[in-house]
């Protein structure tokens, strides 16, 4: 007689996490934080997968600099760490308070072969509209609650 393992055996799997760095400035509109449009995706926040052996805040530094060109100068400050969209998959954000940065810029990636991703400030008073993918929407969500306990 064959049994199947219960799911429980399944655990030892390693799931894919993500890195998600938010860059937040602060200006007579309030408080923003920069996201950018893709060219075939929409409007997205940065964020990666978290290599095998990488920490967590080491990958939200390295997709900030590969998806921006932005280098942090200090260290990102932990702001959570939830599951998103239906396949719940865990996101570490972590969150930089910038000054001086431009209101728009264009930056050219490898992701996907290449692509230049155009960058701008979103406002946290502003609910995302339609050009947004649900899972950012989410991740929206947890990242206004957070920055405004802060």
């Amino acid at each position: 007689m064959t049994t199947r393992p219960s799911p429980i055996h399944f655990r030892w799997m390693i799931s894919v996490q993500k890195a998600c760095p938010i860059v937040s400035r602060t200006t007579e509109h309030g408080l923003e934080v920069l996201a950018f449009r893709h060219p075939s995706a929409g409007c997205q926040f940065v964020k990666g997968t978290i290599e095998k052996g990488e920490l967590p805040r080491d990958a939200a530094s390295r997709e900030l600099f590969e998806e921006s060109g932005l280098i942090c100068p200090v260290e990102m400050a932990a702001l959570g760490t939830t599951d998103i969209g239906p396949e719940r998959i865990i996101w570490h954000f972590f969150t930089w308070g910038s000054t001086g940065l431009l209101d728009c810029w264009e930056h050219a990636t490898d992701d996907d072969g290449g692509h230049t991703f155009a960058f701008f400030w979103h406002p946290i008073s502003v609910p995302l509209d339609g050009d947004w993918h649900p899972i950012f929407k989410e991740a929206f969500q947890f990242v206004c609650s957070h920055l405004a306990a802060r």
